[in-house]
């Protein structure tokens, strides 16, 4: 009848099917490769000869007096990067059995694109929060003692108890930056739950409300002079629920490159001409000094 409504469609009625591949929601770029420092890695490592802090500086008494010199503190560090890589194969027949649907290559080395981009920043991360090897042989393991650490129940007075991200715990890292005399931009990297927890912290009597709500709104990027970075990729321990955050100067923290980003499209006949699409990168990174990274730790729990 004119006007009545179908609420069961004749089995006749066609499905339309999209002639497109679209990606879902996913990190398509690296978060964190532009706020580190990028060195070139020829060969199987990487040694960073570093001097430390001279001084004092000595009162001279006399006239003409004797010269005494001192030794400089030196060090080494060292990166060593790995390989890594990601292959997808296509039937020779996916062009025919995919109908209109053209088969993926283009899509595919575009998604392996995306796939070492996310790479990098695990390695960055990895970098800067796990351990890095020091010493004249690069073999002996430095990680970051507690004096580079904000406890996931630290506060500023009274009983300490876990919490997520909260002011507090900025400022403490702020404070830690600050008395280790390291100088330059300060990057903090966090998730969106440490986000919605200082907005939290905040909203009902901090005069730091509308800086943080203009943070989370993506208005503002900076606060306590730390620049923000957001990534999911940061480690989250399982059994106790409790994020790894880290604040860091970018100077201290290095991604090595051996190779970057290559992607070949072969066609493989012993696979009955399959086209194998395989993604390679050489990549490493390694902590300049523990003086330059804060650990964070933030409680995620309800």
């Amino acid at each position: 009848m004119p006007g009545e409504i179908l609420t069961t469609l004749p089995n006749h009625y066609q499905t339309m099917f999209e002639t497109n591949w679209d990606f879902q929601c996913q990190q398509s770029d690296s978060k964190f490769r532009d706020k580190v420092r990028v060195e070139m890695v020829n060969g199987k490592e990487r040694r960073f000869s570093q001097i430390g802090e001279v001084g004092p500086m000595r009162l001279i008494t006399t006239r003409n007096g004797q010269t005494i010199p001192a030794d400089s503190p030196l060090a080494q560090r060292w990166l060593r990067p790995a390989g890594y890589d990601f292959v997808t194969w296509i039937d020779e027949w996916d062009e025919i059995s995919l109908g209109d649907l053209p088969a993926p290559e283009s899509e595919h080395v575009k998604a392996h694109a995306m796939a070492a981009n996310r790479n990098v920043d695990d390695v960055i991360i990895e970098a800067a929060t796990g351990t890095s090897y020091i010493g004249s042989a690069g073999t002996t393991a430095v990680t970051l003692g507690s004096g580079q650490q904000v406890a996931v129940d630290y506060v500023e007075s009274g009983s300490a108890a876990n919490s997520g991200m909260t002011i507090a715990k900025l400022r403490r890292a702020k404070f830690i930056f600050d008395s280790n005399e390291c100088e330059g931009m300060r990057y903090i990297a966090i998730t969106a739950k440490q986000l919605q927890d200082l907005l939290a912290t905040t909203e009902v009597t901090s005069s730091d409300f509308n800086t943080v709500r203009a943070l989370v709104n993506g208005e503002l990027d900076t606060f306590l002079g730390f620049k923000f970075v957001r990534s999911e990729r940061l480690t989250l321990t399982a059994a106790t629920d409790v994020r790894t955050c880290f604040a860091w100067i970018p100077s201290e923290v290095v991604l090595g490159v051996g190779q970057g980003r290559k992607a070949r499209l072969d066609i493989l006949p012993t696979q009955n001409h399959t086209i194998q699409i395989r993604t390679t990168e050489v990549v490493g990174g390694t902590r300049l000094q523990e003086e330059g990274v804060v650990l964070i730790y933030a409680d995620e729990s309800p």
